[in-house]
């Protein structure tokens, strides 16, 4: 089936609930199960290693005969050709399919974005009056909740985890991913309560995807140029905090910003940073930033989504 996806028309041999279909004979990547690489080639050694923050192994990398191998220790195995436009996929015994589409769609096709030439980052994304903002985080950050509290205001969603960015005539578009926004079950029930039908992200998470796709306008579906993006500060610098902070970033600590929430599929690649970083410079340029810090408790967010709607006015200058 050919599936709209970042800004890509992507040709995948299994069914995605939600996922907007893409016509036409152009396709950007074939996604397959085991059909391209049989086995998988093996890696003589791994160059990078991603773990939990407790510690666990979660994602690997290596470089082998004709691409690259993403390794989910747990859950499966994705061959990526070293142009980005094939990836194979070998699940492990038992694993749902919900699971290896998580994965394909939130993990894998962000860092072939990454090697195809473009950028994207990890935030969640909002258009708004004033344009497209957006939301810099690690995981547990509440990236998804802060976007989640503007589309309860009507505000259509953009991206939730990933999203892609071009720049035209100097200026910098955000690009939307996919319908859905995904929220642990407190965050969930906190801004939907029964109201807001869901399905499960992955069988060894309790987060779940909201189903935004029928429901009219609730989705961007266009290109829209990105005015701001929030860094939201580490929990630690928020602890016992009970008012909201929203600081203006200096150029270097906006590049900073951009930096820390690019995907990147191969840090080893010298030329693919310098490209990366000349075009997180410009958009750091163009695009400003803040710094938000917020006590991570729901009865603070009424507080949190004004203030960032009074921040954003000056957008309207």
């Amino acid at each position: 089936m050919l599936y709209k996806l970042y800004g890509l028309v992507i040709d995948i041999d299994n069914f995605i609930s939600g996922v907007l279909s893409a016509d036409g004979k152009h396709v950007d990547i074939r996604v397959r199960q085991g059909a391209f690489s049989k086995p998988f080639p093996t890696p003589s050694e791994w160059f990078i290693h991603w773990h939990f923050p407790e510690g666990e192994l979660w994602l690997s990398f290596a470089k082998v005969n004709g691409g690259y191998l993403l390794r989910f220790k747990k859950f499966a195995d994705f061959f990526v050709s070293h142009k980005g436009t094939r990836i194979a996929y070998l699940p492990k015994l038992g694993i749902p399919s919900e699971t290896i589409n998580h994965l394909l769609l939130d993990q894998v096709i962000p860092l072939v974005i990454n090697l195809r030439g473009s950028e994207a980052l990890h935030v969640s994304a909002i258009l708004t009056p004033h344009g497209v903002i957006a939301f810099a985080g690690p995981s547990g950050s509440g990236k998804s909740m802060l976007a989640g509290t503007l589309f309860n205001m009507g505000y259509p969603i953009v991206s939730d985890d990933c999203l892609t960015l071009m720049e035209k005539n100097k200026v910098i578009y955000a690009i939307p991913a996919y319908p859905g926004l995904r929220l642990w079950g407190d965050a969930f029930k906190y801004l939907f309560g029964n109201n807001g039908t869901f399905k499960s992200v992955a069988h060894y998470t309790n987060k779940r995807r909201l189903e935004i796709e029928k429901i009219e306008a609730a989705y961007c579906t266009e290109p829209q140029s990105l005015k701001r993006l929030y860094a939201i500060a580490d929990m630690t610098e928020a602890k016992g905090k009970a008012n909201v902070f929203i600081e203006r970033l200096s150029s270097q600590e906006s590049f900073m910003a951009f930096v820390k929430c690019a995907f990147r599929l191969d840090i080893t690649d010298h030329h693919m940073l310098r490209r990366q970083f000349h075009f997180l410079e410009r958009a750091a340029s163009q695009v400003s930033v803040r710094r938000l810090t917020f006590a991570r408790d729901f009865n603070i967010l009424p507080a949190v989504r004004e203030a960032i709607l009074k921040d954003l006015q000056d957008l309207d200058n």
